[in-house]
């Protein structure tokens, strides 16, 4: 049993009937019984069947013949005539229906069977023939294929309408004149098409290939490549190429528009006035231009041999790393900016603003990294520079400060003082007592001395801040430095019931500024016995370390805390506190310590602990003959 489904078109009821049952008879369904032609065209539309047995004799104005013509025109339906027809005439109308079967009733039941299933099998093949040219012709439309075919000998050319398609004609707009074809090729391309035709003859290959310009229909310049194969002559058919021409336009005007774009990237790249380079996607350099070689000092193919991390200054590296891990894993799109340092070949460090771009293919996955580094290193200079010219600005600016503060509280109180006692004496020296009178005297004494000492501290600060103090350096006895400076303020320890005790050895000779030397001891023993109570003590010492001396002032006076000792050496904040014997002070004197210290390329510290004492220590270079 088969589920092939027939349409019968008979006008005789019996002769319809007795089809239908052979047919059943043998497996087939009968889908439908038509007696007209019109009957017949609206059942094939209706029914859908595999088949029609068609009778060419029919009631009404259409014959069997005309309801073939329309069936197969609209359903490609198979059609058998079944008929008593037996004439030429008749015959060769029936030929124009493209008919699967011509069976002459009466007929038997085998030949019948034979000419259905030959009709199904032929009808089979025709559909997927048909479907094979529907799914080329989609392919070679799809493609911009045509098909070609030249008889060498007999100059002959045969085209399909895909080719003329391809050049912008309509089938019957362009002949098969291999004139006009040849007029077709791009004047400029005519020679070489000529000279690689005749090499391929003249050689033993069956295949041919070029690729070349074509004028279109509209003036327009296309690109194509014609291949060929070469098929010797037989019987039947003569020395011919077959081929296909691909429209490649397209292709080709990317393909000129990327090297244009190539091109312009290396014009860039290499005359760029900024460094450029191109990184693998595991900072390996792949290129980079002259520019960039220049900034870092590399040759072409050293830098190529190097990894970006080789020349990233080691406290940027894991912020470079940190980019790339980003950019990578999708977490920071489009390009990235940087501000990081790079390692000069001669060891010297370059500052640069870096722009990173990661680069994709077509299906967005990272390719490689491009790398653009402007140099911004003298811009860090200056502003380091004027980093220092702000900083030195802010120090001048407290010294300013200090100085004004100093003028009008700390030397305003001596005067105040001084001219308090000389108007108590000037008005009544008459009514007072010698020891009275000494006592004034002693006082004016003091207060003079104390003055005289910030004068001298003022103006020597004065002149250093102005540039008008010059270091002279000489060999510098240390110990008679020393005991000059005891010397000095013996009585002043005395009056205190300090022992001032001079420690330096005689053999330690140092190379420095006499004149700020001692008034580097002056200052620190002043210091000292300021802050020293009654019946304590202050050593002077010396020892020699490397080509240095580290020379010391110490006490076992109240001593200064942590937080002060920060303090205490600095311009820029107010630190002092009165002696043991309620001495007053400016902090001046350290601050010109360590500045006349410094002078001299030394260093000066302190060592303190509250109510233990106090160790400043100061060095200066030995002397050397």
């Amino acid at each position: 049993m088969t589920d092939t489904k027939i349409l019968i078109v008979e006008d005789e009821v019996i002769v319809a009937r007795n089809i239908e049952r052979r047919l059943i008879s043998a497996g087939y369904k009968v889908a439908g019984i038509a007696s007209s032609a019109e009957e017949a065209i609206e059942l094939a539309a209706s029914l859908k069947p595999d088949l029609v047995l068609m009778d060419i004799k029919l009631k009404g104005k259409m014959d069997g013949i005309d309801a073939a013509k329309a069936i197969r025109n609209s359903y490609r339906l198979p059609i058998i005539y079944l008929t008593s027809y037996t004439d030429e005439e008749t015959f060769q109308r029936a030929k124009t229906t493209d008919p699967f079967g011509y069976l002459i009733k009466p007929f038997e039941l085998k030949e019948l069977n034979r000419s259905v299933e030959m009709a199904l099998y032929k009808n089979k093949m025709n559909n997927e023939l048909l479907e094979n040219q529907q799914r080329y012709e989609i392919a070679v439309h799809a493609g911009k294929i045509g098909v070609w075919e030249f008889w060498l000998n007999e100059k002959k050319y045969f085209s399909d309408k895909n080719l003329k398609a391809l050049y912008g004609f309509n089938e019957d707009e362009l002949t098969d004149s291999l004139d006009d074809w040849s007029a077709l090729v791009y004047e400029e391309d005519r020679d070489e098409m000529e000279e690689e035709f005749q090499k391929f003859l003249e050689s033993n290959e069956s295949e041919f290939l070029l690729e070349h310009r074509i004028y279109k229909k509209d003036g327009s310049i296309g690109w194509v490549i014609d291949r060929g194969v070469l098929f010797q002559p037989d019987s039947e058919k003569p020395l011919r190429l077959i081929g296909t021409t691909t429209d490649i336009t397209e292709f080709k005007h990317a393909e000129l528009a990327l090297i244009k774009s190539e091109e312009r990237f290396r014009n860039v790249f290499e005359s760029s006035g900024i460094g450029m380079a191109l990184l693998s996607l595991d900072s390996n350099f792949t290129k980079v231009n002259k520019t960039f070689c220049e900034m870092l000092g590399y040759s072409y193919n050293e830098l190529l041999e190097m990894n970006m991390r080789d020349i990233t200054h080691p406290g940027d590296m894991d912020k470079s790393m940190n980019i790339k891990y980003e950019m990578l894993n999708g977490k920071s799109s489009g390009s990235r900016n940087v501000e990081k340092r790079y390692l000069h070949k001669s060891g010297g460090t370059i500052w640069a603003i870096v722009t990173i771009s990661l680069v994709k293919d077509s299906n967005t996955k990272p390719n490689y990294f491009i790398v653009q580094i402007q140099n911004i290193t003298q811009r860090k200079k200056a502003e380091e520079q004027l980093a220092c010219y702000a900083e030195e600005l802010k120090i001048t600016n407290q010294s300013k400060d200090k100085f004004f503060s100093i003028i009008s509280h700390d030397l305003r109180s001596p005067f105040n003082a001084l001219l308090g006692i000389t108007e108590y004496l000037t008005q009544y020296y008459k009514d007072m007592n010698p020891d009275e009178v000494k006592d004034s005297v002693n006082n004016i004494y003091r207060s003079s001395k104390k003055l005289y000492s910030l004068i001298i501290n003022l103006l020597e600060w004065s002149r250093l801040h102005t540039g008008r103090m010059e270091v002279e350096k000489i060999s510098l006895n240390l110990k008679e430095a020393g005991k000059e400076a005891v010397n000095l303020f013996n009585e002043n320890a005395s009056a205190k019931k300090i022992d001032l005790i001079n420690k330096i050895s005689e053999d330690i000779n140092v190379s420095a500024d006499k004149y700020m030397i001692d008034t580097v001891l002056r200052n620190l023993i002043a210091n000292s016995i300021k802050f020293t109570k009654p019946d304590g003590h202050i050593i002077l010492s010396a020892k020699k370390v490397g080509n240095m001396t580290e020379v010391s002032v110490e006490d076992n006076g109240i001593g200064i805390s942590k937080e002060n000792q920060k303090k205490i050496f600095r311009i820029d904040t107010q630190y002092h506190i009165d002696g043991t014997a309620n001495e007053k002070g400016t902090g001046l004197g350290l601050i010109l310590c360590k500045e006349f210290v410094e002078k001299n390329n030394g260093t000066i510290r302190i060592e303190s602990k509250e109510n233990e004492g106090s160790k400043f220590i100061f060095t200066v270079p030995l002397y050397s003959n």
